[in-house]
């Protein structure tokens, strides 16, 4: 190689030596398959081999953009080392007695056959295995996390064969336990993972036992330890986890590794229900309870730490990737779409955004701007063909202090009539509750000199005389990102948006559906895959209604990282073309 060729690899050397790929996302949408993909290192599809509902999938600039990564991706690709979680928790299963783990499982699950469940523990794959006995370094290594990963050169050579018969023993228990109950397996592993986060191993008293801090990051710690012995016996580490669905973990890995990226799998809803119904034999109630567990809903002691919330790591992902499940077996467009990211992060700014990229990273970048100290949320409204007519982002009316600007101190003392509503200043019941959290939180020393902001909409429906009535109320001081979009075009005199599109960064509730629909918007494209209410009562009828559509993408960090080029593609062939003379 020439000296041009080796300095133009080594500026993009380092994400082809090393790269981790966390996948999320709902439980049925395909992480494992797409996990699969990425560790098979097969060829990819054809451009007339990818479609939905009839048509094909990339148009336009699209179709040649994928041409171009295709050509690329087929020159370069590279297999993927596939971290299971799933295969981590049977490790911290496997180093617990049999009647430990049949306690465990009897207390996370209901209405358990006990008869089953106690032939299958005994004469199954948990107690004929050998994993405990010819691995117990490597187990302890794993999970005793007083220690630095210290290991012979012996269990250095097994290391790949121990996750090799973890993977195994996985696939064969998750069979065991959907024979006794088709969701017997996910309980189990949900629960586990649960009371790994809490207290950093498998204990029946996970629900009542205090949580200790530490053990939040006692799963991640563990495959950080797996990471650092790929990276220790392989000459590359292209990483994959599968799948990461508690938000705290994400943040772990992102604030360790720049070459960190979350990836979110995402399947419309009736076809994932469809699939698991179908295929994994869930009840309606099953899929209920799994979307309550999934989505941040699930209550109890330090449950925002501890439990899954699949809904916070969507919302934070930095790649967003769209997984139809409505023919079994074809998975084109997730192959097509891992191949697309993959290539760039091999080889940033090898093309440019798509047009729904660029949008969504516009509302992205908007949302930062609210006010709101619950949730920041940016939207933008488009003409047909991508054109922005208006953004906008949740917050106070313009003229009004949002509610991070505000708090509890000045809100006792200073009586100010722009910035307090005359409400706040002379109800008595309100500012009695107001008090009583100011004087709770100045009790903290941890407050460290934070601002004491508060939500109105919090106290004012905790009031006795409101609560019988707040959940029929809109106590909220901010404009929804959406409506505020709506209103800035009306307020500076713009013309119709009709047949044109919103973008959001959440999911519009019912009020903004309703906005978007009187409107004429022909496509909402969203995030969050939990749209509630508003899919099913507002936006599922009538003659004409929105279309709703799941972004595809990168957005936010991943944006930048993936299409920001280290070096001008002009510049590097003028380079290559230089070493080759």
């Amino acid at each position: 190689m020439t000296y041009n060729d080796v300095m133009i690899s080594k500026v993009f050397m380092e994400r082809s030596q090393f790269v981790i790929i966390g996948l999320t996302g709902r439980t049925g949408s395909g992480c494992t398959t797409a996990a699969s993909i990425l560790e098979s290192d097969q060829k990819i599809p054809n451009l007339d081999e990818i479609t939905y509902q009839g048509k094909p999938f990339f148009n336009g600039l699209n179709s040649k953009r994928y041409q171009v990564i295709k050509s690329y991706y087929e020159k370069n690709r590279q297999a993927f080392f596939s971290i299971k979680v799933s295969d981590l928790i049977s490790a911290y299963i496997l180093n617990h007695s049999n009647d430990h783990i049949f306690d465990f499982i009897k207390s996370s699950t209901k209405n358990v056959d006990e008869e089953k469940l106690s032939q299958v523990l005994a004469l199954g794959s948990f107690s004929n295995n050998k994993i405990k006995e010819w691995f117990p370094a490597l187990i302890k290594a794993l999970l005793d996390h007083t220690e630095k990963v210290k290991l012979s050169t012996e269990n250095e050579k097994n290391f790949i064969r121990f996750l090799t018969l973890i993977r195994k023993f996985t696939r064969d228990f998750k069979k065991e336990l959907q024979e006794i109950s088709n969701d017997l397996y996910v309980k189990t592993y949900q629960a586990a993972g649960n009371s790994i986060r809490k207290t950093g191993k498998i204990t029946l008293t996970s629900d009542s036992q205090s949580a200790t801090p530490d053990s939040v990051f006692h799963l991640p710690e563990t495959i950080n330890r797996i990471i650092k012995l790929i990276r220790k016996t392989q000459q590359k580490a292209l990483i994959v986890i599968d799948a990461i669905r508690n938000p705290y973990e994400a943040r772990f890995f992102r604030d360790r590794y720049s070459a960190f990226y979350l990836m979110s799998i995402n399947t419309p809803d009736e076809d994932r229900r469809a699939y698991l119904q179908n295929v994994h034999k869930f009840s309606l109630p099953d899929l209920e309870e799994l979307d309550k567990k999934e989505s941040g809903k699930a209550q109890g002691a330090h449950s925002q730490f501890i439990n899954q919330n699949v809904k916070a790591c969507i919302q934070a992902s930095d790649i967003h990737v769209f997984n139809p499940r409505n023919e079994l077996g074809n998975h084109n467009i997730l192959r097509a779409q891992l191949a697309w990211y993959v290539t760039l992060i091999l080889h940033p700014g090898l093309i440019t955004p798509t047009a729904m990229e660029r949008v969504m990273q516009i509302a992205h970048t908007a949302k930062s701007n609210s006010g709101c100290i619950s949730r920041q949320v940016g939207a933008v409204v488009t003409e047909p063909d991508y054109s922005i007519k208006a953004v906008g982002w949740n917050d106070v009316a313009k003229g009004q202090v949002p509610c991070s600007l505000r708090n509890l101190e000045d809100l006792e003392t200073s009586f100010d009539p722009v910035a307090y509503s005359q409400y706040e200043r002379n109800n008595t019941e309100f500012r009695e509750q107001a008090k009583k959290e100011l004087v709770a939180l100045k009790q903290l020393d941890s407050i460290s000199g934070r601002p004491l902001s508060y939500c109105f909409k919090d106290i004012n429906n905790s009031l006795e005389s409101n609560k019988e009535k707040a959940g029929n109320q809109v106590h909220t001081r901010a404009l929804h990102a959406e409506e505020n979009a709506f209103l800035q075009i009306a307020k500076h005199g713009g013309s119709s948006v009709q047949g044109g599109k919103l973008f959001t960064t959440a999911s519009p509730c019912e009020l903004c559906a309703k906005k978007a629909y009187q409107l004429g918007i022909s496509e909402i494209i969203y995030i969050d895959p939990y749209p509630g209410i508003a899919t099913e009562h507002i936006i599922s009828v009538g003659t004409n209604p929105p279309k709703l559509v799941q972004f595809m993408g990168a957005v936010g960090r991943g944006y930048h990282q993936l299409y920001e080029a280290p070096l001008a593609y002009k510049d590097e062939l003028k380079l290559l073309l230089k070493g080759s003379s």
